[in-house]
């Protein structure tokens, strides 16, 4: 599959419209059903082989199950997944006695799924009280301001943890594809770009966070009014 062809599929609408299928309860219990067969009470450790099948287990009942959302939004179990940072309990000891009780893993496993779920919602809200203007420049002045508000929030949710600003590019395409603005390779250039001196476990000052925005603000709105154009001229 070609980079524009995957970008074009794994869009917003999508994954905004699947953010009502979280439903925790729903998945405890099918979590309950899986885990409890395999990890009986009396169970003293996993070997490796065990441990894997159960994450792997795990992530296909939650990409069945908790919504387009959970794997649109790299939000699956992982080190580097958001919400997921450092496996838990019987999936990865981390140097810790691992932690075997079903009920108390499948409260982490929700907790992670419940972060990554909350900040997606929180990116919706935002994105609905968006309201670009339509002159050029006012457009990217807003825009860049939305641009940093986003980068902002994913700051809130990771923590800046692991590879953080991988979710800051998403939203941010996210953002983009919100207010109609289409996600050209010139655009996506400028995403990659604007992010690339954000590291890990460290926020963006505010001088770095307001230059990457007014970048990436200045070429969706010159790309979006190109194309604007070359659509009237076809017309």
């Amino acid at each position: 599959m070609s980079r524009k062809k995957h970008r074009a599929e794994d869009t917003w609408a999508p994954l905004q419209e699947s953010l009502d299928d979280f439903q925790p309860a729903h998945l405890a219990a099918l979590l309950r059903e899986y885990l409890a067969p395999r990890i009986p009470p009396d169970t003293q450790g996993l070997d490796e082989r065990t441990r894997r099948a159960l994450f792997e287990g795990v992530d296909e009942l939650l990409s069945s199950h908790a919504g387009a959302w959970y794997t649109k939004a790299d939000a699956r179990l992982g080190n580097e997944s958001l919400g997921g940072y450092g496996l838990h309990g019987f999936f990865s000891s981390q140097g810790r006695p691992p932690e075997l009780g079903v009920e108390s893993n499948i409260q982490r496993i929700l907790s992670a799924l419940g972060v990554a779920h909350e900040w997606l919602c929180t990116l919706d809200t935002y994105f609905r009280s968006l309201a670009l203007p339509p002159d050029e420049e006012d457009r990217a002045a807003v825009l860049s301001d939305a641009v940093r508000r986003v980068i902002d929030l994913t700051v809130e949710a990771t923590g800046c943890a692991g590879a953080w600003y991988h979710h800051a590019h998403l939203a941010l395409g996210w953002l983009l594809e919100s207010q109609g603005i289409h996600r050209t390779e010139r655009v996506e250039q400028a995403l990659r770009e604007a992010l690339t001196d954000f590291t890990s476990w460290s926020a963006p000052s505010t001088d770095a966070a307001r230059q990457a925005a007014d970048t990436i603000a200045l070429a969706a709105v010159k790309a979006d009014v190109s194309r604007r154009y070359r659509d009237e001229g076809v017309s």
